[in-house]
C-alpha cells in the first residue's frame, strides 16, 4: 500500500520552469522541472495491489487508482473494462494508461501490443508499438536513460477539457517516482484525446499539452493516488 500525505495548495505554487515535449514518439508528454516548489518529506510508494475495479456504473470522482496499484497490460485493459461512459470515466481511463505508459523500462512490445489492440481507436494514425520499440526516455530527461522510475497520480491533477458523451478531452499531471520514492519536484503533464468505442474507452490521439505550470494550477487533485 501507499503512504500519502496533505498535499499544499496547488494554486499558491510558484513555478519556474522548462520543458521539452515528447511529440515525435506520438505520445503527448509536456515534461517540466519546477525549481521552486516548497520542500517536502518524499512519500515511500508501495508494492503494486490487486487488480479491483469498481462496477461499470460507479460514476464517482476521480481516484487516479482505476484497475488498482499496479503499472502493467492487467490494469490499463482492467481500468478500460471497469471505466463508464462518462467523463469521469474517461478522465480515469486516461489516468490509467498515462500511467502504464510512462514509465522505466518502458512497456515491452508484447505490451504495447496488447494495449495497443484492444485501447487505441487506430494503430495505423497512433502507432504505439513504434513509439516504444527504441526505448525512449519518456521523462524528457528528467531522470537519466536507462534508470527506472514510473509515474504516481498522488500529488496529480487532471483536467476535463472538452467532453461530448463520446470523445473526450483528458489533461493528465502526475509526479516522477525514482527508487521508491516521488520526487518533490518533478511533474509530468499530458493530454489524450479519447473516444468510446465498442462499450469501452479508447485512446483517440495524443494532443500538444498543457504546459505544467498551467495544467497543475487548473486541475483537480484525484480523490485518492497510486
Amino acid at each position: 500500500m501507499m503512504r500519502a500525505e496533505a498535499r499544499p495548495p496547488r494554486r499558491k505554487w510558484p513555478w519556474i520552469v522548462s520543458g521539452v515535449v515528447v511529440a515525435a514518439l506520438g505520445v503527448a508528454g509536456g515534461i517540466w522541472y519546477s525549481a521552486s516548489l516548497p520542500d517536502k518529506p518524499p512519500i515511500v510508494i508501495g508494492s503494486p495491489g490487486p487488480v479491483t475495479p469498481p462496477p461499470r456504473n460507479d460514476d464517482v470522482e476521480p481516484t487516479g487508482c482505476l484497475g488498482g496499484d499496479s503499472r502493467d497490460t492487467a490494469m490499463v485493459l482492467a481500468a478500460q473494462e471497469a471505466a463508464p461512459h462518462t467523463s469521469n470515466g474517461a478522465v480515469e481511463f486516461a489516468t490509467s494508461y498515462v500511467r502504464w505508459l510512462t514509465r522505466y523500462p518502458v512497456p515491452s512490445p508484447a505490451e504495447a501490443e496488447a494495449v495497443a489492440a484492444a485501447a487505441v481507436v487506430d494503430s495505423g494514425a497512433y502507432d504505439l508499438v513504434g513509439s516504444l520499440a527504441d526505448e525512449p526516455n519518456l521523462s524528457g530527461s528528467l531522470v537519466p536513460n536507462g534508470e527506472e522510475f514510473y509515474v504516481s497520480t498522488v500529488p496529480g491533477v487532471w483536467n476535463l477539457e472538452s467532453y461530448a458523451g463520446d470523445t473526450a478531452e483528458i489533461s493528465v499531471g502526475v509526479g516522477v517516482v525514482i527508487d521508491g520514492e516521488l520526487h518533490p519536484q518533478f511533474r509530468i503533464s499530458t493530454m489524450l484525446t479519447l473516444s468510446w468505442e465498442g462499450d469501452a474507452w479508447h485512446v483517440d490521439h495524443a494532443n500538444q499539452p498543457r504546459t505544467t505550470e498551467e495544467l497543475f494550477s487548473v486541475g483537480t487533485g484525484y480523490t485518492g493516488g497510486c
